[in-house]
């Protein structure tokens, strides 16, 4: 183990993080003008960010569990389920999200299941990709992957829902 190489990688991570939070906040400053048209839409993010951040969190620490143990089986298992529950929960946050704030219930299923979905397929291969080059550069995985796939997932979650929903709404 080495302190100074694992304070960087961790730092560095959390540097990572910080720049792509501040991308999802002026992401939506620059999409307010479209979340003010459906605030439907605005009450529906936390939920997917949330939901995606624990999400790539869970597989994040799987993946560098599995990585660490050579267990290819348990690397495709986690694989697997993350992406099977980007499939299930999307529709219940919708429904909820129509419960309490209105909006096409349709709309919000489609665009709730596309957004996670999408996010899912570029940061379930990204959170691999991280646990691997963490790996490969003596780096402990578990101090830079969950904070650089949890941000990544949250920039976009935000992005795709707001290009999503515009599509989809058009």
């Amino acid at each position: 183990m080495n302190p100074t190489r694992d304070l960087l990688a961790a730092l560095s991570s959390l540097a990572a993080l910080v720049a792509m939070e501040s991308f999802t906040g002026f992401s939506l400053e620059a999409l307010k003008s479209k979340w003010a048209r459906h605030p439907e839409l605005l009450a529906m993010l936390p939920a997917l960010m949330d939901f995606r951040g624990n999400i790539a969190l869970a597989h994040s620490s799987r993946m560098t569990t599995a990585e660490h143990l050579g267990d290819s089986d348990r690397a495709v298992e986690s694989t697997v389920a993350a992406l099977l529950a980007s499939l299930l929960i999307p529709p219940i946050i919708a429904l909820v999200t129509r419960w309490s704030y209105g909006g096409d219930l349709g709309t919000l299923v489609a665009v709730a299941l596309l957004t996670v979905v999408s996010v899912a397929a570029v940061v379930t291969p990204a959170t691999i990709g991280v646990v691997r080059l963490s790996l490969r550069l003596g780096a402990d995985p578990d101090r830079v992957a969950p904070a650089v796939t949890t941000a990544l997932s949250d920039v976009l979650t935000v992005v795709f829902l707001f290009t999503l929903s515009e599509v989809i709404l058009l």
